[in-house]
């Protein structure tokens, strides 16, 4: 069992060159720090699930199963705090503690059942309304932190990057006309902005089934942004196919956006390749 529960050769691969001042130390330490916590939870590990750039482990524990996840991305305590906001809405996994050290964050979460990610179910399956739910919530929640990095920033470095290579799948660099109008289009949202709840991430594998039809929202960024944001994101995914004339109107009002916002949201993320 602790061979199949080891750190898996690629994400170790994909961290070293993400943080190669923190790979080393955190994966040093991933096995005891999850041996701990298992013996904290009375945990029995199962599997290792899919990740990029974390350790994370299905476990089952006498109050049910768990998710224990560890990342050596520094911004792991804006990631917690997002996650804990998020699960206090009812929009993700609940939150059962957060680990932090010099060299890595571990969030201890409920495992959500059956866990597909949107990504790999049929579209026509999906309540659209039970989709959405999760990022009503969200509207004009406060930010979890007052000093986390802002959606603004991070799109804008996008925007200005020529060479990006961190692109959402089929997709090259946008031109640099199409990038610049986004720019203008951010300045323009920038105007009106408060720092609030976002989750940053609201990508298709970030967004999974759980019981009685609703879904939870998962791995978020760690930023603050709003919730337009969100929703552009996965309407982008949900346009792409549901091909319906009214989609479009359907989803500003499902996700509480007025529809000239949401519109400027989605060019913007559409220019940066999220």
């Amino acid at each position: 069992m602790k061979d199949q529960l080891a750190l898996p050769a690629d994400v170790l691969a994909n961290v070293q060159r993400r943080w190669p001042d923190l790979a080393d130390v955190w994966a040093a330490k991933v096995h005891e720090e999850f041996q701990t916590l298992c013996e904290r939870y009375q945990a029995t590990p199962r599997s290792i699930l899919p990740a990029r750039y974390g350790f994370v482990a299905a476990v089952d524990t006498p109050d049910g199963p768990l998710v224990l996840r560890s990342s050596p991305d520094p911004r792991g305590r804006d990631q917690a705090a997002v996650a804990v906001a998020l699960a206090d809405l009812g929009a993700s996994p609940q939150i059962h503690e957060v680990v932090t050290a010099d060299h890595g964050t571990w969030t201890v979460a409920d495992r959500v059942l059956p866990g597909t990610p949107l990504s790999q179910t049929d579209p026509a399956s999906v309540n659209p309304q039970a989709l959405f739910a999760p990022l009503a919530m969200m509207r004009a929640q406060p930010a979890p932190l007052p000093d986390m990095p802002s959606v603004f920033d991070w799109l804008r470095d996008r925007l200005k990057d020529d060479h990006l290579t961190d692109l959402r799948p089929g997709t090259v660099v946008a031109p640099a006309s199409e990038r610049n109008m986004a720019l203008t289009l951010l300045d323009g949202l920038a105007c009106d902005h408060t720092p609030a709840l976002c989750h940053g991430d609201a990508s298709s594998g970030n967004i999974i089934a759980a019981d009685l039809g609703r879904w939870k929202f998962i791995d978020p960024r760690g930023i603050s942004g709003e919730h337009a944001y969100d929703v552009a994101v996965l309407a982008i995914r949900i346009q792409a196919v549901r091909k319906s004339v009214d989609v479009f109107a359907q989803i500003s009002d499902l996700g509480q956006v007025m529809p000239d916002r949401l519109e400027a949201w989605m060019s913007i993320a559409l220019a940066a390749r999220v």
